[in-house]
């Protein structure tokens, strides 16, 4: 499965509401992303896990959410 294209929405979507959130004071703690964009993240920051860096995307945690649909995200206070 070619998750490129959800990679791309979830990250354009999610500066954007990070953007918004940061406006009004509030900083998420975790960004959670389906399975296969989480794989995909995963396979992308090999390197940096590897040297025991914590998955991090636009400077938040990432978590996988088996129950979201992949191009779909949500934003942990």
């Amino acid at each position: 499965m070619n998750t490129d294209g959800w990679i791309c929405s979830v990250l354009d979507q999610a500066s954007a509401q990070l953007l918004a959130l940061e406006d009004v004071g509030l900083h998420p703690t975790e960004l959670r992303v389906s399975s296969p964009v989480y794989r995909s993240f995963l396979r992308l920051r090999h390197r940096e896990l590897a040297d025991g860096s914590p998955l991090l995307v636009l400077g938040t945690p990432v978590a996988e959410d088996p129950q979201l649909t992949a191009d779909a995200f949500l934003l942990r206070p």
